[in-house]
């Protein structure tokens, strides 16, 4: 098995097991900054009352609305980044001892080629995971009922992506 592979199966896990602790406080985290009704009162509640307002009129299962999609962004996020993250390094470990056969440089990878190998692994990641956030973003935002199936999919009918998430939800 590849050093990719294993970094990427290892972030994805990672990415997993932190969704799953901090997920509730994501979720508050969104509905704070989406909630923009000026009739409400002025006073924002802080993160621990609004969890105990979303516990208290929606359930705990509310605070977790949206989960099986934020794992799959998750777990692809981490993977995706670090899978890349390993092959750009590979690529830039292999320039620099190029470099150093020539003469230039000691061999090493440096402060710029890392900034590089971060950025292109980060651009990568957004441009294949960017669906799944708007669905989890929408799940967690949703403020009113329980989310039911046909609800979540007419707010995903332009993204194909998006859908198939959504039926591998389960709805």
């Amino acid at each position: 098995m590849s050093d990719a592979l294993i970094n990427g199966l290892a972030g994805a896990g990672g990415g997993i097991i932190a969704q799953l602790i901090t997920y509730p406080l994501q979720t508050v985290n969104t509905r704070q900054q989406t909630e923009r009704d000026l009739k409400k009162e002025k006073r924002k509640l802080g993160t621990v009352e609004q969890m105990y307002q979303v516990v208290k009129h929606d359930g705990w299962t509310r605070l977790y609305s949206g989960l099986a999609p934020s794992l799959v962004g998750t777990a692809a996020s981490q993977g995706v980044y670090y899978y890349f993250y390993q092959i750009f390094r590979n690529k830039a470990e292999a320039a620099a001892l190029e470099h150093k056969k020539q003469g230039i440089g000691d061999g090493s990878v440096g402060m710029f080629s890392s900034l590089m190998v971060a950025a292109l692994s980060g651009c990568v990641n957004v441009l294949l995971t960017n669906p799944i956030w708007v669905v989890v973003t929408r799940m967690q935002g949703y403020l009113f009922s329980p989310i039911h199936c046909d609800e979540i999919k007419k707010l995903v009918t332009d993204d194909w992506f998006c859908k198939c998430v959504v039926c591998w939800h389960g709805c």
